[in-house]
């Protein structure tokens, strides 16, 4: 049964290697591999699912969605922000958060 699963002589299609090579190096793949990379968990899937429901959020209130403290919460959110997926401005003593890559926002919204 377990032989069912690999290959039981070695044999090397060439052609089907470059082909996929080539396509990896693409500019799409290569794309997605830059989203997957900046949303790397469930939890900062949360966060970008939230705030597209709410345009904004803040810290306190994206921390009562993810059940996390606030300091959780905010790590969460500074990565994310440093690595451009999100930004953000106070309104007096409260942090608010958007969505800044459109890029992001845009694979999120076809793929729902």
């Amino acid at each position: 049964m377990a032989n069912d699963y690999i290959c039981e002589v070695q044999c090397v299609h060439e052609q089907k290697i470059e082909n996929a090579q080539n396509f990896i190096e693409e500019a799409a793949p290569q794309s997605l591999l830059s989203i997957f990379s900046k949303i790397s968990d469930e939890t900062k899937v949360k966060i970008i699912l939230g705030l597209l429901k709410e345009s904004e959020m803040c810290v306190c209130d994206i921390s009562v969605l993810l059940n996390m403290s606030i300091a959780t919460t905010s790590h969460h959110l500074r990565l994310l922000y440093k690595k451009g997926v999100l930004d953000k401005y106070k309104e007096g003593k409260m942090s608010y958060y958007f969505i800044k890559d459109e890029q992001i926002k845009t694979f999120f919204m076809d793929n729902l």
